[in-house]
């Protein structure tokens, strides 16, 4: 009608939400929502990191025990060369566990070999990746719902930053139970809580049954059974004049203690009875020989604050050290001058430009440093404050988590977790610390300069985004050569004419590497000096010819190569 009087109709009306008002909607999501949102992301990643190869050598151990119990072989896996190598010197998957029986690759952990079996026998390799890319999932969500308890607000950020920002993120596509072990373990401080607050049985039961399985699956979750039980015992130490208030956290304490014990024991009696006898060690020299105190500074150091290992260009270490300072420093102007907004931008803006600096120069660099792969956890530690620990559960999980890690620096290694990225043997406490440390970080945020906040969480994103990004570049480098390694491998090795060719290699952890060939081949595990004498006495034995692999050069004097390829630094070589 307003066309037939000579006036045109106004175009209706439509309401687009602004981009800012759709990611409120979504960051509003139930928590479950983004826990499956959370494991999308980790899944579409998969295609990128890839299956194919091992990040870690104890990952192959684990493939190659599977993989013999889901054919139907059983946990002994018989030596290669037994009629060359009678006395079993060199078995070529070191760290296996030796008994009268024969061998067993993982045996010390049973438990998770069996699981890893089953998945074998669904999806291979893939499935096992996707076991431990749920523990992720899982152990994010328990960070969120322990968040939940000190803030609501925090419950959605604890399960990003847990599963997208922390060392649990590049632990999803290693096959070595570090997340499934940090679930069990945040789950356990989950139940206790929850046994506390409301003095029932069941939940203090299951804060036992979820400690034992942890122990199940990883050695150091022992030393978190041992840390949870004595922040137990010590708050119920603490409520002793209140009637009634003691006795759960202390039958909780009590509970957790002997379910430890009793998983590791039997654990144990397991692996005993899966190798016929005591157990002894293959391969696996001595660490490095250093002195006691000499050897736990060298692993806090190289667990905590070293920003590579030594294979990327010096740039990227400068930048990531710049990184890690800027914000040490901007956390302590935050702390002791709240309201001096120029230099807290600008260290924030100096530590946002080193991580796209280090990104750029090394974006394949593996960080095992936790406080550098970490940039949230080492914020959210140097603001750490009475304000954060004001109620009980934070108290508990700070005394876990604090307590557990100096357990680890006490007994770890001086190598650490030889490789790693964000000191893997602390994974267990991620999500018990990870609510802690935001806690801190909102209670210091409310004290800044209005203008402040936006560009403390802006830079603190930004490196945690290029973090993430070179975690994911890491392990996709990682898998790709050793891949290409195993493949050039198989390949020399094919042109022996054997159905099942012999290798000679005095690299430890190439044979676990080698998972995915390793059931048609024949590998001996041999000391530098003993590569020439190993060669002669396989072709003394009608066994050659023998293929060597190593790093530089690996023939021996006198030996005539008939194919040799090079991978890197590495040599493969047939012998004639």
């Amino acid at each position: 009608m307003a066309i037939l009087h000579g006036r045109s109709a106004a175009p209706p009306t439509v309401s687009v939400p602004a981009p800012v008002d759709v990611v409120r909607r979504l960051w509003r999501l139930p928590l479950r929502a983004h826990v499956a949102a959370l494991a999308a992301v980790l899944v579409a990643l998969v295609p990128v990191i890839g299956t194919g190869a091992s990040f870690s050598a104890d990952e192959g151990a684990a493939i190659i025990q599977a993989r013999s119990l889901s054919r139907g072989d059983g946990w002994i896996v018989e030596h290669p060369l037994a009629e060359v190598d009678p006395a079993g010197r060199q078995y070529p998957l070191e760290l296996s566990a030796r008994g009268p029986d024969g061998v067993a690759p993982f045996a010390k952990h049973p438990l998770y070999a069996l699981v890893l079996a089953a998945l074998d026998r669904l999806g291979g390799v893939g499935a096992m990746v996707a076991l431990s890319l749920a523990g992720t999932v899982a152990a994010a969500a328990v960070a969120g719902l322990l968040a939940r308890r000190l803030d609501p607000v925090l419950a959605v950020p604890a399960v990003w930053v847990t599963g997208v920002a922390s060392p649990l993120a590049f632990d999803g596509y290693v096959v070595i139970a570090h997340t499934l072990g940090a679930a069990a373990a945040g789950g356990a401080a989950l139940a206790a809580l929850v046994a506390l607050e409301r003095r029932r049985w069941p939940p203090a039961a299951g804060a036992a049954g979820l400690v034992a399985l942890a122990v199940l699956l990883r050695t150091e979750a022992t030393l978190y059974a041992l840390a949870l039980a004595g922040v137990l015992a010590m708050v119920g130490l603490a409520r002793r004049r209140q009637a009634g208030a003691a006795l759960m956290p202390l039958v909780t304490a009590a509970a957790v203690g002997a379910a430890a014990v009793v998983a590791r024991l039997g654990e144990a009696a397991w692996a005993r009875a899966i190798v016929g006898g005591p157990v002894g060690g293959t391969g696996g020299g001595p660490d490095v020989a250093v002195g006691f105190l000499a050897g736990k500074v060298r692993a806090f150091f190289l667990t905590w604050i070293r920003p590579s290992y030594g294979d990327q260009a010096f740039g990227v270490e400068i930048a990531l050290v710049m990184m890690a300072a800027s914000l040490a420093l901007a956390a302590f102007v935050a702390r002791r001058y709240p309201g001096d907004g120029e230099a807290f931008r600008s260290l924030s803006l100096v530590a946002a430009v080193s991580a796209v600096t280090a990104l750029a120069a090394g974006p394949a660099n593996l960080v095992p440093g936790l406080l550098v792969a970490f940039p949230v956890g080492l914020a959210g530690l140097l603001v750490l404050g009475r304000s954060a620990l004001a109620t009980t559960d934070a108290r508990v999980l700070a005394g876990v988590a604090g307590a557990f890690t100096l357990a680890v620096l006490a007994t770890q290694y001086p190598s650490g977790g030889s490789g790693e990225w964000g000191g893997r043997y602390f994974a267990l406490v991620l999500p018990l610390a990870v609510p802690v440390l935001l806690l801190a970080l909102e209670r210091r945020a409310g004290a800044l300069a209005p203008a402040c906040a936006p560009i403390a969480v802006g830079a603190l994103a930004l490196c945690t985004l290029c973090l993430t990004i070179m975690a994911v570049l890491s392990i996709r480098e990682t898998h790709g050569f050793t891949a290409d390694l195993i493949a050039a491998v198989d390949q020399v090795a094919a042109e022996s004419g054997h159905d099942e060719p012999v290798i000679v290699t005095a690299e430890p952890a190439l044979p676990r590497l080698a998972w995915g060939t390793f059931e048609r081949q024949r590998w001996l595990l041999v000391q530098e000096d003993e590569v020439a004498e190993t060669v002669s006495r396989l072709e003394a034995a009608g066994l050659g010819p023998v293929v060597v692999v190593g790093q530089g050069d690996v023939v021996p004097p006198g030996s005539t190569v008939t194919t040799a390829t090079r991978a890197a630094q590495w040599e493969v070589a047939l012998l004639a």
